[in-house]
C-alpha cells in the first residue's frame, strides 16, 4: 500500500507542474437557452415521437450540452432529445467555464385512451342482426379496427360504419370481439378494447317446457302451471301459450301459464310460442287430467265369518300414489273412530278382538296427502259376519292299534267347521307339524304319548281332545351257529331265534341278498342248512314278519361264515428268521394255517422222516444248530380228512471271517502319532462287539488304547506299541456267535523324529523390493499337510511359499509345519531381510531462456554413486528417453500431463525406485505473465520521468487571467486571481521534489526485487500446488 501511495503522488506532481506552466484561452459568454418542441398538438401521447430542442442564441460553436428531468441528469449531450414520459425538464449549455441553464419546460404525455364496446348483444341465434359500438371519448378523428378471437373481422357478413359494426349473425360468428382505433395523422394506436363476448347459438332457440307440478295425470280440481322457458342464455322473448290452436293466456311478457282448477276439459296438447324480432319457435307438450282413482277394499283373510275374539283386518287399496293417501273409514254408513278394539294403520283397519257389535257393512275412502283437494270416492261395501259360539275341533283315526309296532302307519285328521284354518299337532306341549293330517309313517318307540290338534286362524285357536299312542320295537331275532369258517363240502347250520310266541314268517339274507332254499341252501323254519360251495362265504343275517301286520322285525345281528376254498394255505416262518443261521443257534419252524381256524394237526419232516413228537403243537425247534441240520422241512395240517403240505430250506454255516486295516496311507509311525485299526465284518458289522490282540494277547483300555466301535485308536504311539495285531467280532444280539480272528497286522515306530526341511531358490541376504522370494518345505514319509508361519502369525497352507514382489512388510522370521493326522513337525526359522531401491528425485530446472520460450526443462537424478541410465514416462506411457534431462514444449498438453522417472542399471538392484509425479500446471503461464508484468511497470516508470522532464523543458510563461480546473480541486476561483495553494506548497518546499525523484528509484528497486522472488518462488512452488490457479506469491 506503502508503494501504490509514493506512485500517486509522483503522477499527481508531474500533472500539476504542467498546468501550472501552460496557458488558458480567455473565457466566452453564452445567452441564456430555450425549449422548444417538435409537435403542436393540444394532448400529447406517449406513445408518439416527442422532440425537445435547446436553443441557444447565436449557437456558437463548441457548445456542450445536458439535459435534466426534475432536477437529474438524463445523460444526453445532445441538442434535441427524445422523450417518452411526462416532467419538468431543463437543458444546460456549457463552453469552457461559462454554463447556462434553459427555464423548466413541463411536458404532459397522456396514455392513448382505451375504447370501450358498447352493445346489450351477448348471445344471438344464426340470422339474427347484432350491433356493436366502440366508444372513445374525446376526439372523434378516430379510425377503428374490429378484431374477433384475435383476428382482424373480415368483410363477409358484417357491416363496418364509422365505430359501428353491424353482424348479420353465422355460425362463425361467435367469439371475443375486441376495438381499436387509430388516430388519423399522428399514427397514435390505442389498446385493444376489453373483450366482449358474443355466443351464437344456433338456427333455433332450444325451448325447454316444463309442468307443476310434474305428476303425468293431473285430478280434477288441482292446480296446473306450465312453464315455457329456452335452454340457451337469452332474453327480450315473448311467450304464446295456446290450446288446439287457441291462445289462452293475455300476457306475453310472462312464460308460465296457470290452471287454477282443473277439469276433463283441459285435457289436450299445450303449445308454447316464443318470440323476439322476426324469430320465432314453439314446442309442444300434452297435459292429462282425469278423475282420482276409485278404492278397493278387502279383508285380509279367507273367510269373512269370524268366532269372537278373532282378529279383523280391512285393506282400503289404491293402486295409483299408494304411498300418498291418507284414509277415511265408515261401517253402515257411519264415519268410523279408533277404540280399545279399532286401529288404523296406513291403509288398514284392525279389530283387534271380533264381537258381535262389530258385524256389519264396511267402507272407506282415500284423501291425497301432498296433493290436497284430491279426494277419491267411496269403495264397494263389504259384509261382516260373527259367530256367537266356538266348537272344538274333532280327531279321526285310520287302522288304529294298541299297542303299535315300530316302523308300522299311524294315521291322524283334524277337522274344524269354516276356512281359513290351520292345524297344529303337539305331542305333549311340543309341535310336531302345521297339516289337518298327522301322519308317522314309521313309528317308533320315541313316538309313545298324548297327541293333540289346535285349529288356528290368524291369533284365534281352538284345541282339540287328547289321544294316546302307544308304541313298542318289535322282537330283534338271533343267530345261534358254531361255524364261523368252513371249507368246501361241509355241512354248516344257521338257526334264527325269537323270544316272542306270535306267528312269524322267517326270511335268510347273504350279504343282503335273499337266500332262496334249494338242495345247497334247505329253509326249514327259523334253520338255514348249508353244503358249503365256494360262494356261501359271506355276512348272514335273519329277519321275521308278523302276519297279518306287515310289521316286520329288525335284522338279526350279522354272523360271519369265511369259506377258505379246498385246501387250507400254510404259512411257515422261522425264528430267528436270518437267512442264513450260524452254527451254534437255537432255531424255531412254526407252521400256521393262514385262514381263521381250528382243530388242526401238525406233522415236521426232514428228508421223509417225522421229527416232532407233539402234532397239536405247530412249532418244531432245534436248540443249537449245526451243521447237519442243513436241509429241507415240510409242514403236514390235517383235520378229517383234510390234508395239506408246505416245505421250506434251513440254511447253517460258520460265522464270517473279519478283516483288519490301518486307517492312514502309512504304516510306519513317528513317535506321538495317533493310530486308528479298523475291523471290518461285511455281514451284520454294526450288530457285532470287537475283540483287539497284539501278540495273542488280548488288549484292553488304558490312558493311549482306546475302543470305538470296529476301531482301535492309539492317542500317541511309541515304541511299545510295536507288534502284531489282529481282532474279532462277537454278535450283539445273536449271544452265541463268534467270529475267527482276523489276519495279523505288523506295526512299526520310529525311535526318533527329524524336522522340517526347506529349500531356498535364489536366495540373498538382503532382497530389495519388488524382488521375488521362493521357499520349499518338505518331510519324509506321505501324508503330509505343510503350513507356513511369519513369527507366530499363519499364512497359507501349501508346501511352497512365494512373494512374486517382496516389499518391507515382508521383513521377518519364516518356518513351515509339516502336520498328518494330528501329529506335526516344525522347521528352523529362516530370516527374510528387505531394503528399499535407491530413492529417485525429480525436479524442474530454471533457466533464463526457458522462461522467455516458455519451455519445460526436469531433471533425474538417483544419488547413490552409481552411473544410471533412466527411463521417463508421461501419463504412465513410457517415454523413449534414457537422459537425466528431459525438455519439452511448454504447450496446453505438456503442462496439464504428470511425469515420472525411474532409474535403469545393469547390476542389483537393476532399477531404482520410481519417482513423485510432476504436474506444470499454469507454472508456464504465471512466469510468462510475471515477466510481461515487470516490463509493464518499468516502462510505465520511464515514460512518466520522461514525461515530467518534457513538461518542464517544454513549459510556456505563467498567465493568471483564468483559473484552471486542476486534476483534483479548483485551484482558484472564477472571479478572485489568486495564487494556487499547491504551487505554493511547491514553491516553498522545492525539497520535497527532490524527495518524489528519490522515491521513484526506491519504486524501481522494488519492482526488480519483486520480479526475481516471484519467479524464484514459482520455480519452488510443488506440483501438488501448481494443479489449480494460484495467485502470485511475494507481489
Amino acid at each position: 500500500m506503502e508503494r501504490f501511495k509514493i506512485f500517486l503522488l509522483t503522477v499527481a506532481v508531474c500533472v500539476l507542474v504542467t498546468s501550472q506552466e501552460s496557458t488558458t484561452d480567455p473565457p466566452v459568454q453564452i445567452a441564456k437557452p430555450s425549449i422548444t418542441l417538435n409537435l403542436a398538438h393540444k394532448v400529447l401521447y406517449n406513445t408518439e415521437t416527442v422532440t425537445l430542442h435547446c436553443n441557444v442564441p447565436g449557437e456558437p460553436p463548441g457548445i456542450q450540452y445536458a439535459w435534466y428531468k426534475e432536477s437529474q441528469v438524463l445523460g444526453e449531450n445532445q441538442p434535441s432529445i427524445t422523450v417518452e414520459s411526462s416532467g419538468n425538464y431543463v437543458c444546460e449549455a456549457k463552453k469552457g467555464a461559462m454554463v447556462e441553464r434553459s427555464d423548466s419546460y413541463p411536458l404532459t404525455l397522456e396514455d392513448p385512451p382505451k375504447p370501450q364496446i358498447q352493445s346489450e348483444w351477448t348471445e344471438a341465434f344464426h340470422g339474427e342482426k347484432v350491433s356493436l359500438k366502440c366508444v372513445i371519448h374525446g376526439s372523434n378523428s378516430w379510425k377503428y379496427t374490429w378484431f374477433r378471437d384475435q383476428k382482424i373481422v373480415s368483410i363477409d357478413g358484417t357491416n363496418i360504419q364509422g365505430n359501428t359494426l353491424t353482424l348479420l349473425v353465422q355460425s362463425d360468428h361467435g367469439g371475443e370481439y375486441e376495438c381499436q382505433a387509430e388516430l388519423q395523422n399522428r399514427k397514435v394506436t390505442t389498446k385493444r378494447s376489453p373483450q366482449h363476448s358474443l355466443r351464437v347459438h344456433g338456427p333455433q332457440p332450444t325451448i325447454l317446457l316444463k309442468q307443476d307440478p310434474s305428476y303425468p295425470e293431473i285430478y280434477t280440481g288441482e292446480q296446473v302451471r306450465l312453464n315455457c322457458s329456452i335452454q340457451e342464455e337469452t332474453s327480450k322473448w315473448q311467450y304464446i301459450w295456446e290450446k288446439d290452436s287457441r291462445q289462452v293466456n293475455t300476457d306475453p311478457s310472462n312464460p308460465v301459464y296457470t290452471i287454477q282448477s282443473a277439469s276433463l276439459s283441459e285435457n289436450g296438447e299445450y303449445s308454447c310460442q316464443v318470440r323476439r324480432g322476426e324469430k320465432t319457435s314453439s314446442k309442444s307438450r300434452k297435459l292429462t287430467v282425469k278423475e282420482p282413482p276409485k278404492p278397493e277394499l278387502s279383508i285380509m283373510s279367507q273367510w269373512k265369518t269370524f268366532y269372537q275374539t278373532e282378529k279383523l283386518t280391512l285393506k282400503c287399496s289404491i293402486k295409483e300414489d299408494s304411498d300418498n293417501w291418507s284414509y277415511e273409514w265408515f261401517r253402515n254408513g257411519a264415519p268410523l273412530s279408533q277404540d280399545k278394539d279399532i286401529s288404523f294403520s296406513g291403509n288398514t283397519l284392525s279389530i283387534s278382538s271380533v264381537n258381535v257389535v262389530h258385524a256389519g257393512q264396511y267402507t272407506c275412502r282415500g284423501k291425497h296427502q301432498t296433493r290436497k283437494p284430491v279426494t277419491t270416492g267411496e269403495a264397494e261395501a263389504l259384509q261382516i259376519n260373527v259367530h256367537d259360539t266356538t266348537p272344538k275341533p274333532t280327531i279321526t283315526k285310520k287302522q288304529w292299534f294298541e299297542p303299535f309296532y315300530s316302523k308300522e302307519r299311524v294315521q291322524l285328521n283334524c277337522n274344524m267347521p269354516g276356512v281359513g284354518w290351520e292345524y297344529h299337532w303337539y305331542k305333549g306341549s311340543n309341535r310336531l307339524t302345521t297339516n289337518p293330517e298327522l301322519t308317522i309313517d314309521s313309528v317308533s318307540v320315541t313316538d309313545t304319548g298324548d297327541y293333540q290338534c289346535k285349529a288356528q286362524r290368524g291369533d284365534f285357536s281352538v284345541n282339540s281332545e287328547t289321544l294316546q299312542v302307544q308304541v313298542q320295537d318289535p322282537p330283534k331275532p338271533q343267530i345261534q351257529s358254531e361255524w364261523t369258517e368252513a371249507f368246501h363240502g361241509e355241512k354248516v347250520s344257521l338257526q334264527c331265534v325269537i323270544q316272542e310266541s306270535e306267528s312269524w314268517n322267517y326270511t335268510w339274507l347273504r350279504d343282503q341278498n335273499k337266500i332262496v332254499s334249494s338242495d345247497v341252501t334247505n329253509i326249514k323254519g327259523n334253520t338255514l342248512t348249508l353244503s358249503v360251495q365256494s360262494d356261501h362265504g359271506g355276512v348272514y343275517e335273519c329277519q321275521a314278519e308278523l302276519q297279518d301286520r306287515k310289521v316286520m322285525t329288525a335284522k338279526s345281528p350279522q354272523h360271519s361264515l369265511r369259506v377258505h376254498g379246498p385246501q387250507p394255505t400254510i404259512v411257515l416262518k422261522q425264528d430267528p428268521s436270518y437267512p442264513e443261521i450260524y452254527t451254534g443257534e437255537q432255531v424255531r419252524l412254526n407252521c400256521s394255517i393262514q385262514e381263521e381256524t381250528s382243530k388242526w394237526q401238525y406233522i415236521w419232516q426232514k428228508d421223509s422222516r417225522q421229527v416232532n413228537t407233539d402234532p397239536s403243537n405247530p412249532v418244531y425247534t432245534i436248540q443249537s444248530a449245526s451243521l447237519s441240520e442243513n436241509g429241507e422241512y415240510t409242514c403236514q395240517v390235517r383235520r378229517g380228512e383234510k390234508t395239506s403240505s408246505k416245505s421250506r430250506k434251513l440254511t447253517v454255516k460258520d460265522p464270517p471271517k473279519p478283516e483288519l486295516s490301518i486307517m492312514s496311507q502309512w504304516k510306519t509311525f513317528y513317535q506321538t502319532e495317533k493310530l486308528t485299526l479298523k475291523c471290518s465284518i461285511k455281514e451284520d458289522s454294526d450288530k457285532l462287539d470287537y475283540e483287539w490282540f497284539r501278540n495273542g494277547a488280548l488288549l484292553s483300555q488304558d490312558k493311549d488304547i482306546s475302543f470305538s466301535g470296529n476301531t482301535l485308536s492309539i492317542s500317541s504311539v511309541n515304541v511299545v506299541h510295536v507288534g502284531q495285531y489282529t481282532c474279532r467280532g462277537k454278535h450283539q444280539t445273536r449271544k452265541p456267535v463268534t467270529t475267527g480272528e482276523a489276519e495279523a497286522l505288523q506295526l512299526h515306530v520310529h525311535d526318533k523324529t527329524p524336522k522340517a526341511d526347506i529349500s531356498k531358490h535364489e536366495w540373498f541376504e538382503f532382497f530389495y523390493t519388488e524382488e521375488r522370494v521362493h521357499l520349499n518345505c518338505t518331510m519324509s514319509g506321505v501324508g503330509w499337510q505343510y503350513q507356513w508361519y511369519k513369527g507366530s502369525s499363519p499364512l497359507i497352507k501349501n508346501a511352497e511359499l512365494a512373494f512374486s514382489s517382496v516389499s518391507h512388510t515382508h521383513i521377518g522370521n519364516y518356518h513351515c509345519k509339516a502336520q498328518r493326522g494330528d501329529f506335526s513337525v516344525n522347521s528352523e526359522t529362516l530370516q527374510v531381510q528387505v531394503q528399499a531401491r535407491p530413492a529417485v528425485s525429480l525436479s524442474l530446472e530454471t533457466e533464463l531462456g526457458d522462461i522467455m520460450t516458455g519451455d519445460m526443462t526436469l531433471r533425474c537424478n538417483v544419488s547413490d554413486g552409481r552411473q544410471w541410465n533412466y527411463t521417463w514416462f508421461m501419463n504412465g506411457q513410457q517415454l523413449n528417453e534414457t537422459s537425466d534431462l528431459l525438455k519439452r514444449k511448454g504447450n496446453e498438453e505438456t503442462i496439464k500431463s504428470e511425469f515420472k522417472c525411474k532409474g535403469i542399471n545393469t547390476e542389483r538392484p537393476l532399477y531404482s525406485a520410481l519417482s513423485d509425479g510432476f504436474i506444470a500446471n499454469n507454472i508456464i503461464f504465471k512466469r510468462k505473465i510475471l515477466l510481461a508484468i515487470s516490463l509493464c511497470l518499468v516502462c510505465c516508470i520511464v515514460i512518466l520521468i520522461i514525461g515530467c522532464i518534457v513538461l518542464k523543458i517544454t513549459r510556456k510563461p505563467e498567465v493568471k487571467e483564468t483559473a484552471q480546473d486542476d486534476l483534483f480541486f479548483s485551484m482558484t476561483d472564477s472571479k478572485i486571481q489568486a495564487a494556487s495553494p499547491m504551487k505554493e506548497y511547491m514553491d516553498n518546499s522545492p525539497t520535497e521534489l527532490e524527495e518524489c525523484q528519490e522515491k521513484e528509484e526506491l519504486i524501481t528497486d522494488r519492482t526488480s526485487a519483486v520480479q526475481e522472488d516471484a519467479v524464484i518462488k514459482d520455480e519452488e512452488t510443488p506440483a501438488s500446488e501448481a494443479n489449480g490457479l494460484i495467485s502470485f506469491k511475494g507481489l
